[in-house]
């Protein structure tokens, strides 16, 4: 039982329902009354009083309590109580104290009372008019309060009604929600719906000047600790104290009278997202954390046209931080050219014989730049309780590196001469200690007059070396850290033959940037290269030991190593993972040379190579910005990765939070693009992820849980204290008790202890590891005799059927026995002795469903198998039926099932054309090997009535290639038809080729992705010339595109088997002349105006002819493709399931994990939209699965 200590009630009380009902029978002095609350309303119902015994601790208290129907506790303790126990309540450390004459003991609250949501239930049914507010009330467990109330989100996402955020009075549990319905049509509520959740306010109280003053001493003194002359300390701590306010962090400032940041964006409409799908607690956590920027003035409430979503990331330490996908007001916005700093001019500028050095941080230094107040409405972000805007510069947002690197040039010009500042960090350096606090002492105030704010933990006052930009800066001059190069340093020797052999592919690829590298490299060579009988006589001696040490040392000194990255050229990152570790390598392409400035190596966790290939690949990629920061921050960027799918993680969703978190992180930074390379030609980073350093630095603190939909909240933690210590909370509801209580039966098994005090500690980490991995794999009992006595008694069918039976007993069969109806059934046809099965009650049969179909142990088979394994156990009526309903609505089994019938969707043939070019076809066929002329791919045209095909050869397939070629060779040829038919492809699909359709007067129609069928014709005939062509090149010289003409030329003057004639003949009216063909010995001269006429006679019997063989043909096609085939229909807003192209593995899902709106249709075409990503996109119906929503039985 859980308690509330109350020092607003005189006396204690407890609730009827937290005792035994055993326990009623003993009360002590019965006596009914009411008692009136300090509110002067609220009453409670008295039963009578008892002497409650409870064990807090160690310890054995008792008190006399009152016993009330009901309260938002078990028990309340009031002071009484305290009073007895001289109890004192710790409110910082969440403790309280308790003695008695001997002895004192300590408990912890268990639950804070302000971070219980309570539920605001619908008390009538409402119907909300159209554009109309209604005031509705609404019910809460708490009798009388001061609250907050929430909409849900899920609720608003769902109906129309639009709620508001708000404080909420409670009386005798009730209080009042205003509803308004913005739609043309009314709206209806039921009653008993949750509207929204409610929680008592916390009290914020306010810092005193003696707290802040405490901090910036304590921040102070840390900084001048290292100082070891007293006197020099005195003046240092002065100085710093004259700026004291510049090292204050109790609270967060804007900087003033700097120049504002400017969002400039193209001409585009605003951006607009929904907000993100997240759990309860998570919106909770936003919640207050918008309130904190609130609080700050850092945000403000908006009513922008733009809306970009926020999200919750984890930090190392438990907390959250909020942060904003700014991916598509990024796109839009135009790029600030503000250099930044040279990095090798400031790095030699130190290395001057300077003596003291002082490193600023600029605490949250984006935050506190202001931003144009024309420009705030643009970084509007919506979350579920609403639309606010940044007053100040936020992360994520495009050009703030070089935005901010203007205004901190701009306020320390006048101290150019003796610091440096490289975005957020400023470095003040002189020749001596008087000069040195001069300098200093000018920097700071500089900073304090524009009212920045400094972050002591990061800062180094008055030190005679620092670390700066990856080098050592002191008295004796520059000289690099072994950062960026320790991935290299601490590569170990090869021991084995694979290891010498992956070590040499992995540093080939730079054997034209190193001087003789074969002669280095010889050694080594010698010794990897062994016919496959000699491997085993692989030996690493003292000679390859030199060349392994002499190519490592290659790679980190010049000509191939640079200190600094040169700003006239782009960065190169490329990265790699592997379930052992990450690596990366930094590079710039300079003049065709490649020049590295970084190597990253690093270890992944445990929980790390648990990730997927794709989250690996990305965790590499933030892992090395991480560490690279210095060098990336404001600088074009180029990454090359193995991982293809990973080449638009920065422009689209790849629908994978891991993934799509860590590329909102990188809105940052300025990445040009991110390219795909071959893993072969990815050695280095390759090699280094393979052999990664240990690092002891965890900088990927953020922790990325992906909750799936449909498959429930994630459970919350309960915390179990040690030494079984008890706890006193605050209130904690009744409700809210049984559903920890429910979570702590489900986590808490008992499991025998082991006696050997050595292995302990050991063993009870395996035992915790244990209930871990098999807390999936074990389900539950609830099938006990005593819990089917109790629902059968509940079931009124099931007493109906008593009733039957009492009456006469042998016209049933059924028999009741020890409190249990059972069925008597036949178990085989062949059988005469009759079964007992179960008559399960029908409260209890989507649990027994959930057993044997949903556990582990049942696998999720089919209906069958799951109907064998009950049939001999239980019964109810429409059993099989019930089975087969609910396997039908399971959405594992319907994302992961093959359908093992035809795919859905009837055969819709294109009606036949009226004549030619009425509608042709277009597709692209390749790539093939590149051809002498540099032809790699083949543009084909089919004219759907004639199947006349035009096939030309290009060396590339862009949008102006195919725009040019079908303009030039087939336009300029036969005319405009008059409609084009392809696939979705970029090349296809795009300005260039909308703005000619328009132009020259064709209307292009696209085909459903993946479903080739639609332009079948196109399709079938590159599966015909391909093996044509193949058989006539010359392999040697790859001449294909020299025999294309003729190949083509044959197809169409050969007969078409749908038409009836050859594509020449329904082209030009007349039979093809052949090369075999004779040549005529009689002429007939007509006139031209004879031949014309006769040409339109053939063509007229050609056409005819052909309209009706074609018409024939696709029917028979038709039938026979149709013939037991499904023809579903579709109805707009139904949800469905979509296919998913390009499965990897074959554990993946064969249709969509979250379900799609269909939002138009043109059947057998259906357009479809994402509810959580609002992307919408066109299928066919036969990739198309209708989902199944489970009823309860």
């Amino acid at each position: 039982m859980k308690v509330m200590i109350d020092t607003g009630a005189n006396r204690s009380f407890i609730s009827i329902k937290a005792l035994d009902p055993s326990y009623g029978k003993h009360l002590v002095n019965k006596s009914h009354s009411r008692i009136i609350l300090a509110d002067g309303h609220t009453s409670l119902s008295v039963f009578g009083t008892m002497t409650l015994s409870i064990t807090m601790g160690d310890m054995l208290t008792s008190i006399k309590a009152f016993v009330v129907k009901e309260l938002c506790a078990d028990c309340i303790l009031g002071m009484d109580f305290i009073n007895k126990y001289k109890l004192i309540i710790n409110t910082e450390e969440q403790i309280v104290s308790i003695s008695d004459d001997y002895k004192r003991t300590t408990l912890k609250f268990a639950i804070n009372k302000n971070d219980i949501r309570y539920p605001a239930r619908l008390i009538n049914n409402v119907r909300v008019p159209p554009k109309q507010t209604v005031t509705v009330s609404v019910s809460v467990e708490l009798s009388s309060a001061q609250v907050l109330f929430r909409p849900s989100f899920k609720l608003q996402q769902r109906s129309p009604v639009i709620m508001l955020n708000s404080a909420l009075t409670i009386h005798h549990h009730t209080s009042f929600i205003s509803l308004y319905n913005p739609t043309t049509y009314s709206y209806s509520l039921p009653r008993g719906i949750i509207l929204g959740t409610t929680t008592i306010p916390t009290l914020s109280f306010k810092r005193n000047s003696t707290t802040d003053h405490q901090i910036v001493h304590k921040n102070i003194n840390n900084l001048i600790r290292h100082i070891d002359n007293p006197e020099q300390q005195d003046r240092v701590k002065t100085l710093l104290n004259q700026y004291a306010k510049l090292f204050d962090t109790s609270k967060l400032t804007v900087a003033s009278n700097v120049t504002s940041h400017a969002i400039k964006t193209l001409d585009h409409p605003p951006p607009v997202s929904k907000p993100y799908y997240s759990t309860p607690s998570k919106q909770e956590e936003m919640y207050k954390i918008v309130q904190e920027l609130l609080h700050f003035g850092l945000i403000r409430p908006s009513d922008s046209p733009y809306a970009a979503p926020a999200l919750l990331v984890a930090k190392q330490d438990g907390t959250w931080r909020m942060v904003v996908d700014y991916k598509k007001l990024n796109n839009i916005t135009i790029k600030d050219n503000h250099p930044l700093p040279n990095m090798e001019q400031a790095i030699q500028l130190l290395g001057g014989g300077y003596n003291f050095f002082s490193k600023l941080d600029m605490k949250s230094g984006f935050w506190q730049l202001p931003i144009k107040e024309e420009d705030k409405f643009k970084t509007a972000f919506i979350t579920p309780d609403g639309l606010f805007e940044w007053n100040v510069l936020a992360q994520g947002l495009k050009n703030s590196p070089p935005s901010f690197q203007r205004v901190m040039t701009d306020i320390l010009s006048p101290c150019r001469e003796f610091s440096l500042v490289y975005i957020d960090d400023i470095v003040v350096y002189s020749r001596s200690f008087e000069e040195h606090l001069n300098h200093l002492a000018q920097v700071l105030a500089a900073l304090s007059k524009h009212n920045f704010q400094l972050n002591p933990v990061k800062c180094n006052i008055f030190h005679q070396h620092i670390d700066y930009l990856s080098h050592t800066i002191s008295e004796f001059g520059v000289k690099p850290n072994n950062e960026k190069i320790q991935a290299i340093i601490k590569l170990r020797e090869p021991s084995k033959l694979a290891e010498a052999n992956k070590f040499l592919g992995s540093i080939s690829w730079y054997r034209k940037f190193i001087p003789q590298f074969a002669t280095v490299a010889a050694p080594i060579h010698r010794v990897t290269n062994l016919t496959k009988p000699n491997r085993r006589q692989f030996v690493w001696g003292d000679a390859q030991q030199q060349a392994f040490f002499q190519l490592k040392e290659l790679l980190i000194k010049s000509p191939l190593f640079l200190n600094f990255p040169n700003d006239n050229y782009p960065l190169i990152l490329t990265t790699d993972a592997s379930k052992v570790g990450i690596g990366g390598t930094l590079q710039q392409n300079i003049d065709g040379e490649i020049k590295n400035l970084y190597y990253h190596s690093q270890v992944t966790s445990p929980t790390q190579r648990r990730y997927d290939p794709i989250e690996l690949e990305a965790l590499a990629i933030w892992l090395c910005f991480q560490r690279m920061r210095s060098y990336l921050l404001g600088r074009s960027i180029i990454i090359y990765t193995d991982h293809c799918p990973l080449c638009k993680m920065m422009n689209s969703s790849v629908k994978n939070r891991r993934v799509d978190r860590i590329s909102i992180l990188l809105q940052e930074y300025n990445i040009e693009k991110i390219i795909h390379i071959k893993g072969q030609h990815n050695c280095l980073a390759d090699y280094l992820s393979r052999h990664p350093i240990q690092n002891d630095e965890e900088i990927f603190d953020e922790d990325y849980g992906i909750n799936m939909l449909f498959q429930g909240e994630p459970p919350e933690m309960v915390h179990v204290p040690e030494n079984n210590s008890q706890i006193v909370g605050a209130v904690v509801t009744r409700s809210k008790m049984k559903q920890i209580a429910q979570r702590q039966d489900q986590i808490h098994v008992t499991i025998p202890s082991i006696t050997n005090d050595k292995s302990s500690s050991s063993s009870h980490e395996k035992i915790e590891h244990s209930d871990e991995v098999t807390s999936g794999l074990i389900t539950s009992n609830n099938f006990d005799i005593t819990q089917i006595k109790i629902e059968q008694a509940k079931d009124p069918v099931i007493q109906n059927k008593l009733k039957e039976i009492m009456k006469d007993s042998t016209k049933h069969s059924y028999v009741f026995k020890d409190g249990i109806l059972y069925k008597l059934a036949l178990m085989r046809s062949n059988s005469t002795t009759k079964t007992k099965l179960i008559y399960l009650p029908s409260s209890m049969i989507n649990s027994l469903l959930q057993f044997y179909h949903n556990d582990p142990l049942s696998g999720h088979f089919g209906v069958r198998r799951t109907y064998l394994k009950i049939k001999n156990k239980f019964w109810w009526p429409q059993m099989k039926q019930s089975i087969s309903k609910y396997i039908q609505s399971c959405l594992p089994c319907q994302q992961y099932n093959i359908n093992r019938s035809k795919k859905p969707g009837q055969l819709y043939p294109i009606p036949v054309p009226e004549g030619p070019f009425q509608l042709i076809g277009i597709d692209y066929c390749g790539p093939f090997k590149k051809t002498p002329r540099g032809n790699l791919y083949v543009l084909c045209i089919t004219d759907y009535f004639t199947r006349w095909v035009t096939a030309i050869a290009l060396p590339d397939c862009s949008a102006q290639t195919t725009a040019q070629a079908l303009f030039q060779e087939y336009i300029c040829r036969y005319g405009v038809p008059k409609s084009i038919l392809s696939d979705q492809g970029t090349h296809f699909k795009n300005q260039l080729m909308e703005a000619m359709a328009k132009l020259i007067g064709y209307n292009h129609i696209f085909s459903s992705v993946y479903h080739p069928q639609t332009n079948g014709m196109v399709e079938r005939f590159n599966a015909t010339f391909v093996p044509q062509i193949a058989k006539l090149q010359d392999r040697e010289n790859n001449n294909w595109d020299e025999f294309l003409l003729p190949v083509v030329f044959a197809y169409n003057t050969g007969i078409h088997a749908t038409t009836g004639y050859s594509p020449f003949q329904l082209q030009y009216g007349r039979d093809s002349r052949l090369p075999t063909d004779e040549p005529s010995t009689s002429f007939t001269f007509n006139k031209p105006q004879d031949y014309y006429e006769q040409l339109k006679k053939n063509l007229l019997i050609f056409q005819r002819q052909t309209r009706d063989n074609v018409n024939s043909r696709q029917q028979r096609y038709k039938h026979r493709y149709d013939k037991q085939r499904a023809d579903p229909h579709y109805e707009i807003n139904d949800l469905v399931l979509i296919k998913i192209h390009g499965t990897k593995t074959k554990l993946d899902p064969k249709y969509s994990i979250t379900p799609k709106v269909i939002i138009k249709k043109h059947h057998p075409i259906y357009w479809v939209k994402d509810e959580d990503t609002q992307v919408e996109s066109r299928v066919h119906v036969n990739d198309i699965r209708p989902i199944f929503i489970s009823k309860t039985i």
